[in-house]
């Protein structure tokens, strides 16, 4: 028996000096974080954002309405085998970029089938999305599906729940439905909400009030001022929203976590954390928190046995991301020496994955202009524009 010590580790979102825990051998790093890293918003499907460098949206209804695709979106999610190695591409991401717990839209069969693929998997919370369009599950489909996936989900490091794409197009009948009936469901909902004009009253107007042990996350919450005064936990997503509207929430009040939204294009929350920190300057530990038992927080997941040790000192992860050395999940190593565990790859290696994965799937459902420029390429352009509105902060380097 060994010890894990560290000179300054970030504990629950605290910052302490001097940290010291039993481990199976003697390991020392510069900066420990307890638990890991929540991502608390994630589309692993999505290769392209439809963004133009450059471009910015009122709204996420006019985004949806106007936006150019690359790909045909339906046929990503019904092709199981591509949309379960998405998946495990944006999960093996996440576990090297230091993301210990992460909610899953999307196509929900595909994620627990990557999920229980990995040796050592983040603990995670799985949301079939929900929208009356052509190639995506009703509230009744995503019944059926999380009803066959419970057998699956029994170790306690995953929970089960249903994600409103939104208002408009799931409609309130299936808003109301779902929220009425989310115990049965697992007791969990999540919502794009606010994202770029006030919805927070037509929420409210909906449904009411929640029924007792129901958590209900909305996510964006740009234009609602306190996403709280309407029952509701919030998941912010500062990237994208400055990628989209070139701007996002102007304060952290109501916010209780952090997503990433598009982990293939731009990371995970991780690696957005010096972005994060320049939008909301002058809250390190509100950040923190957010950013690490946060997500565990608003979907009622475990952080026990989790965490993410770097070789770099926190003031200099507070500025620029640096990947982590040593990555724990309920007390296991899923990322040694800055390799995950079982395969041996590293972050640089699962990054030349996802743009092989991103190219395969332009060429097997593209569905937009030829010789279009690369999606990832493209979303980070249009996040620097994006923060040049708002902020002279750069873009996270990925």
């Amino acid at each position: 028996m060994g010890w894990l010590e560290a000179d300054t580790a970030v504990v629950y979102g605290k910052v302490v000096e001097g940290f010291r825990v039993p481990f199976v051998r003697d390991e020392y790093y510069d900066t420990i974080i307890v638990p890991g890293f929540s991502d608390a918003h994630m589309h692993p499907q999505v290769v392209d954002g439809g963004v133009e460098p450059g471009r910015l949206w009122r709204h996420s209804y006019d985004w949806i309405e106007n936006r150019r695709l690359v790909v045909d979106e339906a046929s990503v999610r019904r092709d199981i085998s591509l949309a379960s190695r998405l998946a495990s591409a944006t999960l093996k991401r996440a576990l090297l970029e230091g993301v210990t717990m992460v909610a899953l839209t999307g196509n929900a069969e595909a994620n627990v089938r990557a999920w229980a693929g990995l040796h050592v998997p983040p603990k995670a919370v799985f949301l079939p999305t929900i929208i009356r369009k052509p190639g995506w599950p009703s509230l009744e489909k995503a019944r059926e599906i999380l009803r066959r996936l419970r057998g699956v989900i029994d170790d306690g490091l995953a929970r089960l729940g249903v994600f409103l794409h939104s208002i408009r197009y799931a409609g309130e009948d299936q808003v109301l439905e779902a929220v009425r009936g989310a115990r049965a469901l697992g007791g969990l909902v999540g919502i794009h909400l606010g994202e770029g004009l006030p919805e927070g009253d037509s929420y409210r107007r909906i449904v009411g009030g929640h029924p007792p042990g129901v958590r209900v996350v909305a996510v964006h919450c740009i234009d609602d001022d306190d996403p709280s005064a309407f029952g509701l936990l919030c998941a912010s997503c500062p990237a994208s929203n400055l990628i989209l509207y070139g701007r996002t929430r102007r304060s952290l009040r109501g916010v209780t976590s952090f997503g990433s939204d598009w982990p293939l294009l731009i990371g995970t929350v991780a690696r957005h954390l010096p972005l994060i920190l320049r939008v909301f300057d002058g809250f390190v530990e509100g950040v923190l928190r957010r950013l690490t038992v946060g997500g565990y927080r608003d979907y009622g997941v475990s952080y026990t046995g989790d965490l993410a040790a770097f070789d770099v000192e926190l003031d200099r992860l507070l500025e620029r991301y640096e990947p982590p050395r040593l990555v724990m999940v309920a007390g296991r190593e899923a990322v040694v020496e800055g390799m995950l565990a079982g395969t041996g790859e590293t972050i640089g290696e699962v990054e030349r994955e996802i743009r092989k994965l991103v190219r395969e799937t332009i060429d097997l459902y593209g569905d937009g202009p030829s010789g279009v420029a690369d999606p990832i390429e493209n979303a980070l352009k249009a996040l620097e524009y994006g923060l040049s509105k708002v902020h002279s902060a750069p873009a996270p380097t990925l």
